[in-house]
C-alpha cells in the first residue's frame, strides 16, 4: 500500500463551492474542470489496463512494478474525483478507454508511452492554474507519473 493515503483529503474539507461561484464566467476554471475530468477518465483507464496488465506479468518484479504504479492511479482517481465533487458540487460523469494488447512486453510498452504523455498534460495542467489545491493534485500526479515511466523503462530494459 502507498504509504501517504492521507494525501487525498489533506485539502478538500475546508475547501468550498466558492471557487466555481466566483469564477463561473472564467473559460480558464471550464479548462481546468475538463483538465480534472479528463484525468479522472485517464485514471480509471489506467486502473483497469494495469490490473489486466499485472496478471500478464511472468515475474514477481514486474508484477511489483506494474502494481506500485495500479496503487498510485487509484491514489490519481481518488484525488481528482475529490477535488472534481469538491469545486462542482456533482460527482463526475466520464468514460474508461479499454486499451488492448497482445502480450506483457507490448503491454509494458504501451504503458510506458502512456505514462510519459501523462506526465507532459499533468504538467501543462500545473503550470496552467495558481490555485495550490488544484497544482497540488497535478503535481503529485505528474511525479508519480514520470516514476513509472522510469520504473517500466527499467522493466523493459531488463536483459
Amino acid at each position: 500500500m502507498y504509504a501517504n493515503t492521507h494525501y487525498a483529503n489533506y485539502y478538500y474539507p475546508v475547501y468550498d463551492h466558492s471557487f466555481i461561484r466566483q469564477n463561473r464566467y472564467n473559460s480558464s476554471i471550464d479548462n481546468i474542470l475538463k483538465a480534472i475530468l479528463n484525468g479522472i477518465s485517464s485514471e480509471a483507464s489506467a486502473i483497469d489496463f494495469y490490473t489486466r496488465l499485472a496478471k500478464a506479468a511472468a515475474t514477481s518484479e514486474q508484477r511489483q512494478a506494474i502494481e506500485h504504479a495500479l496503487e498510485d492511479e487509484k491514489i490519481h482517481l481518488r484525488t481528482f474525483t475529490q477535488l472534481y465533487q469538491t469545486l462542482t458540487g456533482k460527482k463526475p460523469v466520464y468514460q474508461t478507454k479499454i486499451t488492448r494488447f497482445r502480450n506483457f512486453q507490448e503491454g509494458l510498452r504501451i504503458a510506458y508511452e502512456q505514462e510519459l504523455e501523462a506526465y507532459e498534460t499533468y504538467r501543462d495542467n500545473y503550470l496552467s492554474t495558481q490555485d495550490p489545491m488544484i497544482r497540488d493534485a497535478f503535481f503529485r500526479a505528474m511525479t508519480d507519473e514520470i516514476e513509472h515511466a522510469l520504473r517500466f523503462s527499467h522493466v523493459l530494459n531488463k536483459k
